[in-house]
Formats: C-alpha cells, sequence, structure tokens
C-alpha cells in the first residue's frame, strides 16, 4: 500500500508542479499590474520606466512591446510562474511562461489600475518591442539595455 501510494504521488508530481507555477504565474502578473499603476501614477509611462517594470527572467522575455493611444498605453510582455524546485534524481524547476496585454487608462487622479489580457504565446514570441516614434530617447535607451 505505502509503494503503490508512493507511486501515485510521484506520476501526480508533475501536475502539482505546474499547477503551483501558474498559480505563481498568476500573482506574478498581479503584482507587475500593480508596479505599472505605480510607474503611471505621475502621468506619464516611458519605455524606460516600462522596461524597469518587466524586467526578462530566466525564460521569459519580459517587457517585449508597446503601442500607445492618445494618452492610454498598451503594454505587452511575457511574464514567468515558477513551480516548487526538486531534488528528486536530477534537480528541475516547473515554471511556465504567459503572453499578456496590460492596459493602461489615459491618467486621472491617483494611480491607474491597468485591466490585464493574456495573449496568444506568439504574441510575444516575436520577442521585438515596437516603439512609437515620438519616444526616441526611450527607444535608444531600450536598444542600448
Amino acid at each position: 500500500m505505502v509503494v503503490v501510494g508512493g507511486w501515485i504521488w510521484l506520476e501526480t508530481e508533475p501536475a502539482r508542479d505546474e499547477a503551483q507555477a501558474r498559480k505563481d504565474l498568476r500573482e506574478n502578473v498581479e503584482v507587475l499590474r500593480g508596479r505599472l499603476g505605480e510607474a503611471a501614477a505621475d502621468g506619464s509611462l516611458p519605455d524606460t520606466e516600462i522596461a524597469q517594470v518587466f524586467p526578462p527572467s530566466k525564460s521569459a522575455k519580459g517587457f517585449v512591446g508597446v503601442t500607445r493611444q492618445g494618452e492610454a498605453v498598451t503594454v505587452v510582455a511575457e511574464v514567468l510562474g515558477q513551480g516548487p524546485p526538486r531534488t528528486f534524481i536530477f534537480v528541475y524547476e516547473r515554471s511556465v511562461a504567459g503572453c499578456y496585454a496590460f492596459e493602461v487608462p489615459p491618467p486621472a487622479r491617483g494611480a491607474p489600475r491597468p485591466s490585464i489580457r493574456e495573449l496568444p504565446q506568439e504574441a510575444c514570441a516575436a520577442g521585438s518591442a515596437t516603439f512609437p516614434g515620438s519616444d526616441r530617447q526611450d527607444q535608444q535607451s531600450h536598444d542600448a539595455k
């Protein structure tokens, strides 16, 4: 009975690890939403501030692109979620990446609350950010990174 229970536990471990990684991904997305709202609280959101909010992770690109329509800003970023590290036979860690659009409304009183949309992974696979021509200085500083 103990052997069968242990075998079942080992067989279901990858699914538990992936569930934990997805939970971590959702938590990271919420944290990044808050940081982006704080960065936009002063009424401006240059690309350099966006890149600081969304740094690249071990297997995720971080900040991928930005689109501006008037004072509204849409940021596309690839975010990473990690499961618990395991040290059974081999050391490994389950991770999942997700592609998200963070839509920051035009500035109003206080920090704006960006909305979040999950995008297909292909939207982040392109891996190059497109910058509007008006933010030349921000583009140059992002390209230098």
